[in-house]
């Protein structure tokens, strides 16, 4: 009891205490990448990552054990603190109830270790992290696991969302269920860019929850397992490389076929984009005339703040030729590549010629005398660090004065010398 009056006492002032310090910690606001697919978009709305120390009461999971965590034991019975037996306790029911912390005193000191406690049909389990307090297990590993748990929300959201849904196929083996393999699986291969329908959506493994079955054209089911969310999977994003790259969702399937782009699907993508040029480029621009379309070869200034209003595609080949419109009205044409030839090394690839977004509003408080001076690779005295950067790239090398208000940026053949933040003179 005495240990029990001791932890609630040092929780709920902590909890003020925590509460207060919060409203000093501040993030941005969630980005959404003009350039992400659909399959990672959808995948990012409906799939949210939980992480471990982020986990709330009433998640569930499935106890999959595998390789040797079905026979070293996982976790431990909270009534008597016994190993238990893991054999017995797979494909069970695990729903998460809450984080224990436990102190122990020690001839050199504290003992702590934290404790992960779920509910498995009216019993209790604990799975132990020995040594560690709940702040440092994330600190020191984002990706901190329990073993054998796969998340359930990621297949009941998937079943929800993916069953009967027509998708392409973007790998070329995929499994079918066999019960005279020791695998309980065998290996089929199958055509990329295949259309198939899913047809079911089941359990899969710790770090791939989520069974997908399918069914081609010809009436042939498999499956394979992904993942989704990652929550409990221990793995980012930039794990699926290699013979992984397959295991995540957005990778394994697409909701089109990406051999057989239309015009229809790229100009929907394309058309609206805010875009800016990466460099003065020479164009096409149309003005009217007394009712008459004049036709002009100009220079667009470089971060001239444009909008994709139409694209005109020549398919099948990747080249296309965007009608873009500035603030004022005015009409210009460009020519472009949209996929990028690695042996050609094409120099109209669409995303070396342009940015995607409107660079201007990053920059709000930047006059539209500095903005022509910018595009045009110039400055002048009072412009601020990022203006300057801007417009001169970055600096060869940064050197600080004692006052830390002073610096100097060092160029190929010019030197710029700031107070402030502000440009001070240059040469």
């Amino acid at each position: 009891m005495k240990e029990i009056i001791f932890i609630l006492l040092f929780i709920i002032p902590g909890m003020i205490t925590i509460t207060a310090q919060n409203d000093y910690i501040v993030k941005t606001s969630q980005q959404t990448d003009s350039n992400m697919s659909e399959e990672d978009r959808f995948v990012e709305s409906n799939f949210p990552l939980i992480t471990l120390c982020k986990w709330t009461p009433g998640l569930k999971f499935m106890f999959i054990p595998d390789g040797n965590d079905l026979f070293i034991p996982v976790f431990n019975s909270y009534e008597t603190g016994k190993e238990a037996d893991s054999s017995k306790l797979k494909h069970r029911f695990f729903e998460f109830q809450g984080i224990e912390e436990k102190a122990k005193e020690i001839h050199v000191g504290t003992n702590y270790s934290t404790r992960f406690i779920f509910n498995c049909e009216g019993n209790k389990y604990y799975y132990e992290f020995k040594g560690q307090r709940l702040d440092d297990i994330c600190e020191r590993n984002p990706r901190a696991s329990i073993n054998g748990l796969v998340y359930l929300p990621d297949v009941d959201t998937a079943r929800n969302l993916l069953i009967g849904k027509v998708v392409y196929t973007n790998f070329t083996t995929a499994r079918v269920d066999d019960s005279n393999s020791y695998a309980g699986y065998k290996t089929i291969t199958i055509p990329k860019d295949e259309k198939v329908a899913i047809t079911n959506i089941g359990v899969g493994s710790k770090s791939y929850p989520v069974k997908v079955v399918f069914e081609d054209t010809a009436g042939n089911s498999y499956y394979t397992e992904v993942a989704l969310s990652r929550t409990n999977s221990g793995m980012d994003k930039s794990d699926f490389q290699a013979e992984k790259k397959m295991k995540y969702f957005p990778n394994a399937f697409s909701f089109n076929n990406r051999q057989t782009l239309t015009a229809e699907n790229l100009k929907n993508k394309y058309t609206g984009m805010a875009v800016y040029p990466k460099q003065t480029m020479s164009v096409k621009c149309f003005i009217n005339v007394d009712g008459r379309k004049t036709e002009n070869q100009v220079r667009l200034l470089r971060y001239t703040s444009l909008h994709i209003k139409d694209i005109e595609i020549k398919l099948p080949e990747t080249k296309a030729k965007l009608t873009l419109e500035d603030v004022n009205g005015s009409i210009f044409e460009l020519e472009v590549d949209l996929k990028y030839d690695i042996i050609t090394k094409n120099e109209n690839y669409i995303e070396d010629l342009l940015a995607f977004g409107d660079i201007r509003k990053q920059y709000p408080h930047t006059t539209e005398e500095n903005w022509k001076l910018i595009s045009q690779g110039e400055v002048q005295e009072g412009m601020t660090t990022d203006e300057c950067r801007l417009a001169l790239g970055n600096p060869i090398q940064i050197e600080f004065k004692q006052d830390t208000r002073f610096e100097t940026w060092l160029y190929a053949r010019k030197m710029l010398e700031f107070e402030s933040g502000r440009l001070l003179r240059y040469k």
